[in-house]
Formats: C-alpha cells, structure tokens, sequence
C-alpha cells in the first residue's frame, strides 16, 4: 500500500499538466520534509511535498495559472524548522539556502516578480533594522524627555519614508504582479485614496489578476 501511494505522489509530481517547477537545494539539510504551499481564501494548502534522506536537493512540482506567492516549507527538522515565501511563475525556479539561516540566506532564480520582490524585501530589512535601533536609542536615553520627544519623531518621520517607499514601489511597477501583492499586503494603515491610485495605475492584465482582485476587495471592503 505504502509502495502504490509513492507511485501516486510521483506521477503527480511529474504530470505533464505541471508548469511550474522548483529545483532546490538546503546545505546542511540531510533528513526532512519540504513542502510548497500556497494561500487559498486564507487557507493554507499544499501543492507538493518530498521526504529528504540522505540528500539535500529535491524537485517540487505544480500547476500555475498565473504568477503568485508560493512558500517553501521545511518540517521534521528539529530546531532548524522554518519556511520562506517567494513569487512564481511558470518554468523553472532554482533555489538555495542552508539549514541554518533557511529564510535569512535563501536564494531564488526565476521568476521576474522574485526579482522584484527581493529587492523590496531588502528594502524592508533596512527599514526594519532603522525602526529598531531608534527604539534602542530611545531606551537608553529613558528619562531624558527631550531626547525621548526627538527620537519619537524620527520613529514617525521613518514610518512615513517606509510608507512612500511602497507606495513608489508599487506604482513603479504597475504592470507587474508584484504591485497589488505589495500593496495589500503592506498599505493596511494608508489613506485610502493611495490605494485607489495604484490600482487605478495598474494595467488592465495586473487588474484581473490574483493579486488585482484582492487589492480591488480591500479597497471596496474599506470603503464600507
């Protein structure tokens, strides 16, 4: 029975109506379970899975009707379990990382909106990493309130350049998947009308896709 169920995720895995593939590889990795994932109506589902032993490269499979967000998974792995999102597209995606800094140094060649994105994402580390030294700072000078009053308005003077930076981003790319993802991902705290601009800047194809739809969702669940 075992045998007959392998067979079954094999020539899954391998059926001709798969237009995605992701060719991977976790350094260090010598036992787990890697799965690709996706998000359906807030659900999280699983497209393919492989059980490593002995290796640290597999081959994960699926069918895409467009570009999205997929997420890798690594399960069964003791303390080093982890998992990073990224975009796909049809063809072929190589992927990289090791076991113990898997989201942190994990490397994608593919898609252009995995492109795209990990340029944001950089973007958003740089952001991040200001936002926590200001709250560093602002610790260790507890007590002085004008000091105190200056780094509070560089916390809310940073928050402003981080929300810019993504609406620029997005409207810059307009005719890619990746500006309705970022946007209603990340624009939850903006003045509506920013919302409306990007989407009303989106080509007609980026409109009616996965990400489009959801962005025109938000923006008509909001105005409510």
């Amino acid at each position: 029975m075992k045998k007959y169920l392998l067979l079954l995720i094999i020539i899954s895995s391998c059926s001709p109506k798969n237009n995605f593939h992701l060719n991977g590889d976790i350094k260090g990795l010598k036992k787990g379970t890697i799965l690709l994932t996706k998000s359906v109506n807030g659900s999280e589902v699983t497209l393919d899975s492989v059980n490593l032993n002995g290796t640290s490269e597999f081959t994960l499979s699926s069918f895409l009707n467009e570009p999205e967000v997929l997420k890798i998974k690594l399960t069964k792995s003791g303390i080093y379990d982890d998992e990073v999102e990224f975009f796909a597209n049809k063809g072929i995606t190589n992927f990289k990382t090791n076991l113990k800094r898997f989201s942190y140094e994990s490397k994608f060649d593919g898609s252009a909106q995995q492109e795209r994105l990990e340029y944001f994402n950089t973007m958003m580390i740089k952001f991040k990493e200001q936002n926590l030294n200001l709250i560093k700072n602002q610790i260790e000078v507890y007590g002085n309130d004008e000091m105190t009053n200056i780094i509070s308005k560089e916390l809310v003077n940073l928050r402003k350049r981080e929300m810019y930076f993504i609406i620029n981003f997005s409207l810059n790319n307009v005719n890619s998947e990746i500006a309705p993802f970022v946007a209603s991902k990340f624009l939850y705290e903006t003045n509506q009308k920013y919302l409306d601009t990007i989407y009303s800047s989106l080509d007609r194809n980026i409109k009616e896709s996965k990400y489009g739809v959801l962005l025109k969702e938000k923006i008509v669940i909001e105005d409510q």
